[in-house]
C-alpha cells in the first residue's frame, strides 16, 4: 500500500510503497478514505520537543474515516462495509482514569499516529472497540474533522460548560481556534476570535461566515470589555499574556494548544484576580456522537476550511499548513 512516512530527518515525508497492516486480535482493517493533518501531525513532522517518542518510520495520522474491509474475528465481521472514524486515542479501559470516565487522559494510552502507525495510509488497523459510526449526512471528507471537534466540544462543553450570553475570546486562529470557536458560538456565547496579521489572508478571513468577531494583534484598535472565558489556542507566550490582560476577574483562562517552550505565568495577577486555570487534553469516545451531529448541522461552514490534498501532495499539504496557506488540510486516499 502507499503511505506518508515520516523519516528520522526534521520536515520529511516520504511517499512510499509500505506492508499493508496485519491484523491482531480485537482489530479491523479500514480502507482509509480520507485523514486530516493535525497540528501534532506538524509538531512530529518538525520533530519538535516534547516530540521524542515518535518514532521514525512513522505514517502520521489520526484525524482518520474510512471504510472496515477486514476483521480479525469473525464476530466483528457485522462492521465489514461500515463507514466509521477512528477514535484517535486507544485507551487502556483499567487504569483510574478509564474507570473514572477520563479515557482522554488514562495513564497508558497510545496515540494512532504518533504511538503506532496511522491513517496517512490507503489501509490501516485499528481497535474494533475504537470505532464511531458515520451518519449518512456527513460526507467522508467532513468526517475527517470528527476528532478536532470533539477535542473542541471537550473543551467547550466537558471542561469550561460555556453558556448563553458569556463573553469568549479565543487567542489563536487555527483549526482548533475556529472549532472552539464554533462549538462556543453554538451553546450561545459571543465570539472573537484573534490572530496575527499573516492570519488575515487564510483564516481570519472565514471567521464572518462563523459569525465570529475578529481581532487582529497590532492592527485592531484596543478592546476594553473583559472577557468571561479565554481560550488559548496560539501555543505561544504572547497569547497566554495578552490573554491575562483580557480575562476579567472570576473568569476562565482555558490552556487549549500544546507548548514548545516553556511558558510563564504572572501568578500574583492570577491570584488576585480569582483567574480559573483550565486545561483541556483531546476527547473521550462518548464526545464523538455529538461532534459528528455538530458537522452535520454546520456541514456549510466547515466546508469553506478544509482543503483537499490528494496523498503523493501531502509534503505540500504539511508546508501549506505549516505557512497558513490553509486552515485544514486533509489527505485523500480513496
Amino acid at each position: 500500500m502507499l503511505a506518508a512516512v515520516k523519516t528520522s530527518e526534521t520536515m520529511h515525508l516520504n511517499v512510499a510503497e509500505v506492508p499493508t497492516p496485519e491484523l491482531s486480535s480485537g482489530e479491523v482493517l479500514l480502507k482509509v478514505e480520507y485523514c486530516g493533518v493535525c497540528g501534532s501531525d506538524l509538531h512530529a513532522y518538525k520533530n519538535s520537543k516534547g516530540y521524542e517518542f515518535v518514532k521514525a518510520p512513522r505514517i502520521l495520522g489520526h484525524e482518520v474515516v474510512g471504510i472496515v474491509v477486514e476483521t480479525f474475528e469473525k464476530e466483528n465481521e457485522h462492521l465489514i462495509q461500515r463507514r466509521v472514524v477512528a477514535e484517535a486515542i486507544n485507551f487502556c479501559g483499567e487504569c483510574e482514569n478509564c474507570q473514572n470516565n477520563r479515557s482522554n487522559i488514562c495513564e497508558n494510552f497510545k496515540v494512532l499516529g504518533l504511538h503506532m502507525d496511522g491513517g496517512m495510509a490507503q489501509f490501516v488497523r485499528c481497535k474494533a472497540n475504537l470505532l464511531q459510526p458515520v451518519v449518512e449526512e456527513v460526507p467522508s471528507e467532513l468526517a475527517a474533522l470528527t476528532e478536532p471537534v470533539s477535542v473542541a466540544v471537550h473543551a467547550v462543553e466537558v471542561i469550561t460548560h460555556v453558556k448563553k450570553g458569556d463573553h469568549v475570546w479565543i487567542q489563536g486562529a487555527g483549526i482548533i481556534g475556529f472549532l472552539v470557536g464554533l462549538i462556543c458560538k453554538h451553546n450561545g456565547a459571543k465570539v472573537t476570535i484573534a490572530g496575527l496579521p499573516q492570519d488575515k489572508e487564510n483564516r481570519l478571513v472565514h471567521a464572518e461566515s462563523f459569525e465570529f468577531d475578529t481581532y487582529v494583534e497590532t492592527e485592531s484598535a484596543p478592546v476594553e470589555r473583559k472577557v468571561d472565558v479565554f481560550f488559548e489556542c496560539s501555543g505561544s507566550q504572547k497569547g497566554v499574556e495578552a490573554g491575562i490582560q483580557r480575562v476579567k476577574k472570576g473568569g476562565k483562562f482555558v490552556f487549549v494548544a500544546l507548548y514548545e517552550k516553556d511558558i510563564n505565568l504572572p501568578l500574583n495577577i492570577l491570584v488576585r484576580n480569582e483567574v480559573n486555570l483550565l486545561t483541556t487534553y483531546s476527547c473521550k469516545s462518548d464526545e464523538y456522537g455529538r461532534s459528528l451531529e455538530l458537522i452535520k448541522q454546520y456541514k456549510n461552514e466547515i466546508s469553506k476550511i478544509i482543503r483537499i490534498y490528494p496523498l503523493n501532495q501531502a509534503s505540500q499539504a504539511f508546508l501549506d499548513a505549516l505557512s497558513q496557506k490553509t486552515l485544514k488540510p486533509i489527505l485523500q486516499l480513496a
